[in-house]
C-alpha cells in the first residue's frame, strides 16, 4: 500500500515519440485526500460517440507519473481498490477506475497516466493535486468513492461538533449511515442539513458565491430520495 517513487527521466522522451497519442479520450482527475490517509486517481477511458468497445483490462497497463518542479518524472506505485465501472453521459459512454495512492500525493505536483490500447501508448492530461482549505472535505470526497463509511462517519461527527451551523457535516455523516444500511438516521441527518440551508438561504462570500461549504438542495433531496426508495426495499415495500 505504501507509495513507490521509481526515477523516470526518461518519461520525456517516450511523450515525444510517435506511438504516444495525446488523445483527449483518457481523462485523469486527482481526489488528494489528506495524509495518512490516500489520494485517489480516476482514469475515464471514452470512446466518445462511436460504437467502440473499451475493454476494461486495458487498465492493467496503467502506469502513473509524478511530475515536480524539477521537470523529473517518478512512478508512482497504486492500488485498484475496485473494479472498473462503466459511464454513458449523454451518449458519450466509457470506463472508469480507480487508483488509490498512499501515502496521499504531495499538493503542488503533477499526475500524468498512460496506458496501452490495440499496442499504442495513450497519455492522458495532467492534473496539479490542489486541496481545499479545509481538508476535512478533501479527505470525504476519498472516503465516498472508496464506500468508507467508518471514515465518513468520523468526518462527519467531527465537523458536526465543530461547525453544528453547516451542512456538509450532516450530509457525510448521512452519507455514511446510508452505507451502513441505517436508513432512519440517514434521513434525519440528511433533512436537518436541508434545514439549515434553508433557514441561512444560504450564505455568500463578498463575491456574491455560495459558499462552498453548503450543499445545494438538489444533492440533498437526491439523497432523500435514493435512502427512501432503499428503506423501501429493505422493508419489503415497492418503488
Amino acid at each position: 500500500m505504501t507509495r513507490t517513487l521509481i526515477k523516470a527521466a526518461w518519461f520525456w522522451c517516450l511523450l515525444l515519440t510517435s506511438g504516444f497519442s495525446l488523445a483527449e479520450q483518457l481523462r485523469l482527475t486527482v481526489y488528494p485526500g489528506q495524509a495518512p490517509g490516500s489520494s485517489l486517481v480516476m482514469l475515464s477511458l471514452s470512446a466518445g460517440e462511436s460504437d467502440t468497445v473499451i475493454d476494461p483490462i486495458w487498465f492493467d497497463t496503467t502506469r502513473l507519473f509524478e511530475i515536480s518542479n524539477s521537470s523529473d518524472s517518478e512512478l508512482i506505485k497504486f492500488v485498484t481498490p475496485k473494479a472498473p465501472w462503466t459511464f454513458d453521459f449523454g451518449g458519450i459512454k466509457g470506463v472508469r477506475q480507480l487508483f488509490a495512492v498512499k501515502p496521499a500525493l504531495t499538493t503542488g505536483v503533477e499526475i500524468v497516466a498512460e496506458l496501452t490500447v490495440r499496442e499504442q501508448r495513450i497519455v492522458s492530461n495532467r492534473a496539479k493535486v490542489a486541496r481545499l482549505q479545509d481538508d476535512f472535505r478533501d479527505s470525504a470526497r476519498v472516503a465516498i468513492l472508496l464506500d468508507d463509511a467508518q471514515t465518513l462517519l468520523t468526518i462527519g461527527g467531527r465537523l458536526i461538533q465543530t461547525q453544528p451551523d453547516q451542512t456538509h457535516g450532516y450530509r457525510y455523516r448521512g452519507f455514511a449511515l446510508e452505507m451502513l444500511g441505517r436508513y432512519p438516521e440517514a434521513e434525519e441527518d440528511i433533512l436537518k442539513a436541508r434545514t439549515i440551508f434553508f433557514e441561512n438561504n444560504p450564505p455568500a462570500d463578498a463575491d456574491g458565491r455560495m459558499i462552498p461549504n453548503w450543499e445545494p438542495p438538489e444533492i440533498l433531496d437526491r439523497a432523500l430520495r435514493r435512502i427512501r426508495l432503499a428503506e423501501q426495499g429493505s422493508s419489503g415495500g415497492t418503488d
